[in-house]
């Protein structure tokens, strides 16, 4: 799918009046300054001219500005990203997207235009630093057509070294 696909494919999910407004540019440039990266483009898209937050996986993204109703288990975007920006091992430009529950998370790679994907599962540690982090071989759009025509599968740890401590 193209970018523009994606953008109604989102859109055609989640109708007007089901999901919450957009964004105002101010939310993402507190997130971008936040981060030091800019926000993926296909992100920014979806933020700013389809929902701020509620997308995805049981519409559960986090939102930039939402407090009043949760779209997902966390805070506000930038405040859950700070949380976890201070994390042993957890790259500054990897920012968390939604849960799975079960504290299983999809992250997006902000250092990189396609969005590269990251997953946290603390079942599947590294054995040699215990980290639950990990690379995921996904872009934002595939993981995002993933969702959108459900085949997505949790993320899964790739086989072999994959810690950041490397």
């Amino acid at each position: 799918m193209t970018e523009d696909e994606i953008i109604q494919a989102v859109r055609e999910r989640y109708p007007a009046g089901e999901r919450p407004p957009t964004a105002p540019p101010e939310a993402v440039a507190e997130l971008e300054a936040a981060v030091g990266y800019p926000m993926p483009p296909l992100l920014k898209r979806i933020h700013l001219e389809v929902a701020d937050g509620g997308f995805g996986r049981w519409g559960e993204a986090l939102s930039l500005t939402e407090t009043e109703f949760r779209y997902s288990d966390g805070e506000r975007l930038v405040e859950e990203y700070l949380g976890w920006r201070g994390a042993p091992g957890h790259p500054p430009s990897v920012v968390p997207l939604l849960t799975w529950g079960c504290a299983i998370w999809s992250l997006v790679d902000f250092s990189t235009p396609e969005g590269r994907m990251w997953g946290w599962d603390p079942n599947a540690r590294c054995p040699e630093h215990g980290e639950a982090l990990f690379p995921e071989d996904l872009t934002l759009a595939e993981r995002l057509q993933g969702w959108l025509d459900g085949t997505a599968a949790f993320p899964r740890a790739p086989a072999g070294p994959y810690c950041t401590e490397r």
